[in-house]
């Protein structure tokens, strides 16, 4: 029995698709979407390829100015700066995400926490307001569409043209035959994706130009992302079967999957981003830096000798050596002051960062329950989180850099503080042997288990998606719509 009912789905699938190749909708559609997938996907590889080699020289570039610094004071040094690099996302060349309108680089110095710079975007001018053609939104927007001009009459068209009755005649049921419908459009979902999208990942694969830390990552990432996408055919391919069967007409169908693909694909998520910028709205760079120099300000001041927080400090030092005098310390109390200022100010940084990734955050949560009623807005923070191309990825970035330009230097300030003597302290200078104590930069990218993290209820709802479709579609009895 069991051996029959997939014969007779794997039939009714096969004649499906062999109708679709027939009249030629098919092979077009295969070729079309080929053809734009191995353009895009291709063209963003080409262009990651180029910037991975122009990151990795400027990177060397960096480490090599530092190391030939000649013998110079620490706090100099400190000033001199170092750039610390993005590396791009993991599998970012499939989905680009905001890869393009983030920075890419962050200049590091004492005293001050500089953001990246130098994104794609403000490079190219206003052309990328109007979007990257990337694999992801090919698959993400494009075949869906496609995917319901071939599929909408699937159910309604055998009942407008009278053969429906006929396979109930032939010994098939209801299930059967939306079960075979629903495989046939699955698999043309796949034929039209595979051809364009699998040369991308072999050549990738092929490449040698990415950095150790993503080919470590990819494996992972493209495994996740065809799990992803596949899902996403699947839920939508099933919609497509479903609305077809409840609809009287298929041009009734049409217009119904249409509406849907709009509304769930253009408006909603442009509508939500807007949305979601006025009820949490971002401050500029400038009102976010206000805001630092304000609370530095109130927490200690190390240029004001005056300030209470510092002045504080100094008695306290004074009397733990027992000396009343800075220049009896057995140390450069200028240095000691600069590690003081340094810390108060990170910290102070940190936090207010984390203040405007939780803004960004609560921007984006907005669109998280739409995605129980829209599964483009489910799929597309997953996909970007896997490419490693999503806002989460940018704040690893920015933190990680943070934190090294931090300890880099306090290592200078520590420098200063034992090697410097207190008196006649900028005439002073440390040998250039010093530099190479410092480490290189490297961005690591978050790990699966992190990323997985970020996209729960995403991932929760994608589910949601599919056990519905799944559930509703079995519980449709195609012989009593009339």
């Amino acid at each position: 029995m069991k051996l029959l009912l997939k014969s007779t789905i794997l039939m009714v699938a096969c004649h499906e698709i062999r109708l679709h190749w027939r009249d030629r909708t098919l092979p077009i559609a295969v070729a079309s979407l080929t053809v734009l997938l191995l353009v895009a996907g291709l063209v963003t590889r080409q262009n990651q390829a180029e910037r991975d080699g122009q990151r990795a020289w400027y990177q060397s570039q960096v480490r090599r100015n530092w190391l030939e610094q000649p013998d110079r004071h620490p706090h100099r040094a400190s000033h001199y700066g170092y750039l610390a690099f993005r590396a791009p996302g993991a599998a970012s060349f499939i989905d680009q995400g905001v890869e393009g309108f983030l920075g890419n680089s962050i200049f590091l110095e004492a005293h001050r926490q500089n953001t990246a710079n130098f994104s794609e975007a403000n490079l190219s001018g206003g052309l990328m307001r109007f979007g990257v053609l990337s694999p992801a939104l090919i698959i993400l927007l494009l075949t869906p569409l496609v995917i319901f001009f071939l599929g909408y009459s699937i159910v309604s068209g055998e009942r407008e043209g009278g053969t429906l009755q006929q396979l109930f005649a032939q010994g098939a049921t209801g299930r059967q035959i939306l079960l075979g419908k629903s495989l046939a459009l699955f698999l043309m979902g796949l034929a039209l994706i595979l051809p364009g999208l699998l040369p991308i990942i072999f050549r990738y694969q092929a490449s040698d130009s990415g950095g150790g830390s993503i080919v470590t990552q990819i494996g992972w990432r493209l495994a996740g992302l065809a799990l992803v996408y596949v899902v996403y055919l699947l839920i939508c391919c099933v919609g497509c079967v479903i609305v077809s069967t409840l609809s009287r007409r298929s041009r009734s169908a049409l217009l119904v999957l249409i509406l849907c693909w709009v509304t769930g694909g253009v408006f909603l998520p442009r509508g939500l981003a807007a949305a979601g910028e006025r009820l949490a709205t971002l401050p500029s760079r400038a009102e976010f830096d206000a805001r630092l120099e304000r609370e530095m300000a109130q927490q200690g001041d190390s240029h004001n000798p005056d300030d209470p927080h510092f002045r504080q400090l100094r008695e306290e030092t004074l009397r733990r050596y027992n000396v009343t005098r800075i220049n009896d310390l057995p140390f450069n109390y200028g240095a000691f002051v600069m590690l003081e200022s340094e810390r108060i100010s990170s910290e102070i940084f940190r936090r207010h960062y984390l203040e405007l990734l939780a803004t960004i955050e609560r921007q984006n949560d907005l669109a998280v329950p739409f995605g129980l009623i829209n599964p483009y807005l489910a799929v597309r923070p997953i996909s970007a989180a896997l490419a490693g191309s999503d806002h989460h990825h940018f704040a690893a970035f920015q933190l990680q850099a943070e934190q090294f330009r931090y300890e880099m230097i306090q290592q200078l300030n520590r420098l200063h503080l034992e090697e410097i003597r207190y008196e006649n302290d900028r005439a002073q200078r440390v040998s250039r042997e010093h530099w190479a104590d410092f480490p290189e930069f490297m961005h690591h990218p978050p790990g699966w288990r992190e990323v997985l993290a970020t996209i729960r209820l995403p991932l929760g709802a994608l589910a949601i998606w599919l056990i519905g479709a799944l559930a509703l579609l079995l519980k449709l009895r195609p012989e009593k719509i009339r």
